[in-house]
């Protein structure tokens, strides 16, 4: 039996204790700002009422609630680091390794591919100059060197092959190497009888300025050279020619080779302009018949066009026969 204080109706005392636990209007509660986002529980009845459901706000209250946070700075909203929260700089690499070592690796790749293309690049410059230095493409214009040569091959010529040392400036890299008054040295050989090779030729002519001409060598410094009877003489001795398209009809000499020059002559020996030649018109005190050293560009080496004919020049090696 409930006992009732004097002078209180208990239906009223019922209606107040009622009213009392209803729940405060939507105005008067304040407004969490991720109540859109939030699941209603799943133990909450079907009668109660629901303070997270999405409510309509008037704009006026909207920006009442707004005033609220304009004391706020906007640098505390989203300016937290790792540092500010206790970890480490690195925590985040250790949370992840896997992203830190992938990014580590596409680092190293792009490192070495870049690495790798710069010393290609570099290799391939080195080689192109060392090849140019030493090695020299040509072709071949006119019949003068017929059977041996033909009219438009292409060929390689050897520039290696008669380089030469000035002994003064080797002296003064390597000292231990005697190198005062002695003349220039070949680095392999000299030229030598029989030997194609490729050289510069001043023209008559000096607006024509120079051509690069490709003949025979036949005599060397020192050699007396004659050309009689159809036959080239060296020092007194005939010269036994097999690769010749036909003998000379014309008549030269005799003449001594001087020191670092060259008789030279062309295979096809009545249709080629050379030693034989270049003294007409010359004046007494030059020479004209020989090729000085200086102007030897190198030795022919290989004939690479057309692909039929490939192969190595016929470099021969000429000694005179007994007279």
């Amino acid at each position: 039996m409930s006992y009732d204080p004097p002078g209180r109706d208990p239906v009223a005392g019922d209606a107040d204790s009622s009213a009392s636990q209803e729940p405060p209007p939507d105005r008067d509660r304040p407004r969490d700002p991720l109540s859109a986002f939030s699941t209603p529980s799943a133990s909450r009845s079907d009668d109660a009422p629901d303070y997270d459901a999405p409510r309509y706000v008037e704009p006026a209250q909207a920006a009442e609630s707004a005033d609220a946070y304009t004391d706020v700075p906007a640098s505390l909203e989203l300016s937290y680091s790792s540092r500010d929260l206790g970890l480490s700089e690195y925590a985040y690499e250790r949370s992840f390794p896997h992203e830190r070592r992938d990014r580590f690796a596409s680092g190293q790749r792009a490192r070495r591919i870049g690495r790798e293309l710069v010393e290609t690049v570099i290799l391939a410059a080195l080689i192109f100059f060392a090849v140019k230095a030493v090695i020299q493409n040509f072709r071949v214009e006119g019949a003068s060197m017929q059977p041996s040569l033909q009219n438009q091959e292409l060929l390689l010529v050897n520039k290696a092959i008669y380089f030469r040392l000035d002994m003064d400036r080797v002296h003064t890299f390597l000292p231990f190497i005697d190198g005062d008054g002695e003349e220039d040295r070949h680095l392999f050989r000299a030229p030598r009888r029989g030997d194609v090779i490729v050289f510069k030729f001043h023209l008559a002519s000096e607006h024509e300025g120079e051509r690069d001409f490709i003949k025979r060598v036949i005599g060397v410094p020192g050699d007396t050279v004659e050309v009689k009877d159809s036959t080239v003489f060296i020092n007194g001795s005939p010269l036994v020619e097999d690769y010749i398209l036909n003998t000379p009809t014309y008549t030269y000499g005799p003449k001594t080779v001087p020191p670092g020059h060259y008789f030279v002559l062309g295979d096809n020996r009545r249709n080629s302009y050379d030693s034989h030649q270049w003294s007409n018109g010359c004046p007494a005190e030059q020479v004209c018949d020989f090729v000085p050293e200086e102007n030897i560009i190198g030795q022919a080496w290989v004939r690479y066009w057309p692909w039929d004919a490939f192969g190595l020049i016929n470099n021969e090696t000429l000694k005179p026969s007994a007279p």
